[in-house]
């Protein structure tokens, strides 16, 4: 699998496991009444699941995969919600954190990019509002974030200067002479 769909994958799901919600601020009520179309406490998820606009189907879902989807949901999340399904979970969270902390240690808290960045960023959170690897995760957050002459930006890598010297040692190693 892809590293950025796998690296944006593990903390989500993390966050979708812990059923983590943040607080409702004015600034999510705005969001919602502006993102969705009806109001948000009226929205049927369970028919929303399989919702896509007809410009972003690019191939129509298979009877099948909407029949699993909806027995995953109907079915197996009860069962992971009582024991031992919950054991089973509690497993899973606890290593899906240790491959956050791995993945946070690894790369100094830069992490593999900005998306990953603040969702793993968030886990920790998540995790302990005051641990260490959260404040870690503040200290490296500037590495993506620039002002612009129309504000604040935030990169989608902190640099390419790896690459660059990659490619053009590699590039004078293959020149004929």
């Amino acid at each position: 699998m892809w590293c950025h769909c796998r690296m944006v994958y593990l903390p989500m799901s993390y966050l979708y496991g812990k059923r983590f919600v943040g607080p409702i601020t004015p600034t999510v009520l705005a969001l919602r009444k502006e993102l969705f179309t009806v109001p948000y406490h009226e929205i049927d998820w369970n028919r929303a699941r399989n919702a896509c606009a007809k410009e972003d189907l690019y191939y129509p879902h298979p009877l099948l995969q909407d029949i699993l989807w909806a027995s995953l949901h109907k079915i197996v999340e009860p069962i992971l919600n009582c024991w031992p399904g919950k054991k089973l979970r509690e497993k899973a969270l606890q290593t899906a954190i240790e491959h956050i902390h791995y993945e946070d240690e690894n790369t100094r808290y830069i992490c593999i990019g900005p998306v990953n960045k603040v969702l793993n960023m968030l886990c920790c959170w998540v995790e302990d509002p005051n641990s260490e690897a959260f404040k870690l995760h503040l200290l490296r957050l500037y590495d993506y974030l620039w002002v612009a002459e129309d504000g604040m930006k935030m990169k989608g890598y902190n640099g390419s200067q790896l690459w660059d010297t990659l490619c053009s040692s590699s590039n004078s190693f293959n020149q004929p002479y």
